[in-house]
């Protein structure tokens, strides 16, 4: 029994001694990789505040971060900062959300502060930004990698804060804008303009008819329906018996029955005068 009991002590401190190297060596290993959530403090203006509340005060593209009080040697803190579009200004109301960019780094006793920059990536509208303490990215890319969806979001148990906010959109126009040129009104101190005369040409060697224009029709004089006044006779003469036309009848009668007998006196004196 006591043979068998010397020939298994080498053995036993084999073993002893390999459990104490393990012992040993494990926790420096498991502080490398998990040392639980550190005491995280971010800035959004520069380092001028530090605060730890669970709410971003503003949107920012830059926050400052840092480890508070004595960090544990030999671990290491990610801090990541992701930036979203949401739907509506506030986590109830955030919707469906798009991954834009994010920024990570990592935290140490010896490196215990340094800045996240997102400018590039801000939201333009609605939006969420996420600090959050692991190096991973939730982009939507796989079932472990899901973006954030009110009421559940993949920084459970690792949020250091969030800020949700911004404007709605305006919408863009559709299709391209349509130009109406106005149509000017005629007024009526503006005259119509007159159409061009254009002449008609007439062949070589022909004939220009000439118009004839024919004078209108001069209308007849309406006859008046109202009573004539009577003509009065003309005055005859009175004391003499006789008017003027019978006056001068009379003188041109005797008058030509002297002039014939002159005549006849005459003739027969040329025919005695001959004999």
């Amino acid at each position: 029994m006591r043979a068998r009991l010397r020939r298994g002590l080498p053995t036993l401190a084999a073993l002893g001694l390999t459990a104490g190297v393990l012992l040993l060596v494990a926790p420096a290993a498991h502080a490398g990789t998990n040392c639980g959530r550190g005491p995280v403090q971010y800035s959004i203006d520069g380092g001028t505040h530090w605060t730890a509340d669970a709410t971003m005060p503003a949107e920012s593209g830059t926050v400052e971060v840092r480890l508070a009080g004595e960090p544990t040697a030999g671990c290491e803190y990610h801090v990541s900062l992701g930036s979203y579009t949401t739907q509506g200004a506030t986590w109830a109301a955030s919707g469906h959300q798009t991954f834009l960019g994010w920024a990570t780094l990592t935290l140490t006793r010896d490196h215990d502060r340094a800045t996240l920059d997102i400018t590039a990536h801000l939201p333009q509208c609605y939006g969420e930004l996420a600090l959050y303490a692991v190096g991973e990215k939730y982009d939507g890319s796989d079932s472990d990698h899901p973006l954030p969806h009110y009421p559940d979001e993949p920084f459970s148990g690792l949020m250091i804060a969030s800020w949700n906010g911004g404007t709605a959109c305006t919408p863009k126009p559709t299709g391209s804008p349509t130009t109406t040129t106005p149509t000017p009104t005629p007024t009526s101190a503006t005259a119509a303009p007159t159409p061009p005369v254009v002449p008609i040409p007439v062949p070589t060697g022909a004939t220009t008819p000439t118009a004839t224009i024919s004078p209108a029709p001069v209308p007849s004089p309406t006859p008046s329906h109202s009573p004539q006044a009577p003509v009065a006779p003309a005055p005859t003469l009175a004391a003499t018996g006789a008017d003027d036309g019978v006056l001068t009848a009379t003188a041109v009668g005797a008058a030509a029955l002297l002039a014939a007998g002159a005549a006849a006196v005459y003739v027969g004196r040329r025919r005695a005068a001959r004999r």
